[in-house]
């Protein structure tokens, strides 16, 4: 399913954005290494935004700035989906199937670390973008009886994008370009960690 969502720029230039191609990949933690699962596809994706973590803070002295010091620890994503799979509730929330194929919720139940990648279909780049190390809160869900006109239900992940330390370098995501050379393959195989020279 893919949901188009219209942006405005300061600029006043309309560009029309389709979330589709979602896809989360499971980490595996040993030691400080991060090793990356096969990407799985999250179907339904419906709105995706995100807030930088941080901010920037002006020192004065006689009467003018002297420094501007600007913070960066990541970022907050809102995920609002028509639905959830099973296999993230299992794989990332810690959820349970019975026997009888019931699933249970487990309050207590640890969190996994995943990278989560998606692309923007309607634009003209169709940038495909993987947040390298993320972590989700328990799923809020919304659903309305049925009036005059259907709508579809939601459920809506707040996500934290936490930064990844490269050398010297702190990251939080990788943005490809059609013109890159493993475009077609970047969200179905597992992330990589870039390389940076410096």
């Amino acid at each position: 399913m893919e949901i188009k969502k219209e942006v405005t720029y300061k600029m006043g230039n309309k560009v029309s954005f389709g979330l589709t191609n979602v896809y989360y990949s499971k980490i595996t933690t040993t030691g400080e290494v991060d090793t990356y699962g096969n990407p799985v596809r999250i179907h339904g994706a419906q709105e995706f935004s995100s807030e930088v973590i941080g901010g920037s803070e002006s020192n004065y002295a006689d009467d003018s700035v002297i420094a501007t010091l600007t913070q960066n620890a990541g970022r907050n994503i809102t995920l609002k989906l028509t639905e959830l799979s099973e296999d993230f509730k299992t794989n990332i929330l810690g959820h349970v199937k019975l026997a009888n194929g019931k699933l249970v919720e487990v309050d207590n139940a640890k969190h996994e670390k995943f990278a989560l990648g998606f692309e923007f279909q309607g634009d003209q780049k169709a940038r495909r973008v993987w947040f390298y190390r993320c972590s989700v809160t328990p799923i809020n869900e919304a659903t309305k009886t049925k009036g005059e006109s259907a709508e579809a239900n939601s459920i809506s992940l707040s996500i934290v994008a936490e930064p990844v330390a490269i050398g010297n370098y702190l990251i939080t995501h990788v943005v490809a370009h059609k013109n890159d050379d493993n475009y077609a393959s970047f969200l179905t195989s597992q992330p990589e960690l870039p390389v940076i020279a410096g």
